[in-house]
């Protein structure tokens, strides 16, 4: 923040008042962890009572595609970043074949995961990332690794998709949803703020709200990373995307957004290590 021109630290101080976006200092998994803590309640109602749009309408719908062959196959699924578990848990009852574990840094959320959720034999919830998960199993303990939303709030990428490659079986693969980077920033509008660089890895402080909920004063930390930074880091780790989606809301429920679905908001995908086969 130090290199900052005086005119782009008026433009931080000035978002800062206003609860808009900023950038902010990389954070570390203890940060972040903490964030996710303070807002795992909330997040946990929202989409519950179904004030998240895009989790039910466009993630889950579109993750659900890509993960189908592993899901019906009954294999080992890791859920990274399972947040507060109900994706992991739906997915439990409906493939009772497979088995599941969620892991999550955030106490509280594995704490509500843990008590919202109905035991299941073929679901456990972990307070863990995924790296320190990585050290402690057997390598290539699971066929699949969905990463929900979870590759841009690491503080670093290459590690947590080491990870992910070192838990992968053979012929296993990482399904992974992100915000889209070319998107995302003009949907958050701070596509034209002073401090903003599409080539830039920055790390961003803005309000936490959903579709259907408005920012309440508590703020989240995410990491733009331009599209090429994760091409980069998926072929570092050793995998390789077969598959991209840009999904889009059905016509009825973009209608129920406050905002028109301009251009895509999230990008998800399927990535295969370069020694796996198929399943």
């Amino acid at each position: 923040m130090a290199c900052l021109s005086p005119e782009v630290m008026t433009a931080v101080a000035m978002g800062r008042r206003r609860g808009q976006p900023r950038p902010v200092e990389a954070r570390d998994s203890d940060q972040l962890a903490a964030e996710w803590d303070r807002v795992a309640a909330e997040r946990d109602r929202s989409i519950t009572e179904g004030r998240d749009l895009s989790y039910s309408h466009i993630l889950i719908p579109a993750l659900l595609g890509l993960s189908l062959p592993w899901l019906t196959s009954g294999g080992r699924i890791l859920d990274a970043g399972c947040g507060t578990g109900k994706f992991a848990s739906e997915l439990a009852a409906s493939y009772p074949r497979c088995q599941f574990v969620g892991v999550d840094p955030s106490k509280l959320s594995i704490e509500i995961a843990s008590a919202k959720r109905p035991p299941q034999d073929n679901l456990t919830f972990l307070r863990e990332t995924v790296e320190c998960l990585a050290a402690q199993v057997d390598p290539h303990s699971f066929d699949l690794v969905i990463a929900n939303m979870l590759l841009q709030n690491v503080s670093s990428l290459s590690e947590v998709l080491d990870a992910c490659v070192q838990t992968l079986a053979p012929g296993g693969a990482l399904v992974f949803a992100i915000p889209h980077p070319c998107f995302w920033p003009r949907y958050w509008k701070y596509e034209k703020a002073p401090w903003f660089r599409y080539d830039a890895e920055i790390w961003i402080e803005a309000p936490f709200r959903t579709s259907l909920s408005p920012a309440n004063g508590v703020t989240t930390t995410h990491t733009h990373r331009p599209l090429h930074h994760y091409f980069r880091a998926f072929a570092a780790a050793g995998l390789m995307v077969e598959e991209l989606v840009e999904p889009y809301p059905d016509e009825g429920i973009e209608g129920e957004y406050p905002l028109a679905w301009e251009f895509p908001r999230f990008l998800l995908g399927r990535c295969r290590s370069y020694a796996s086969g198929t399943p």
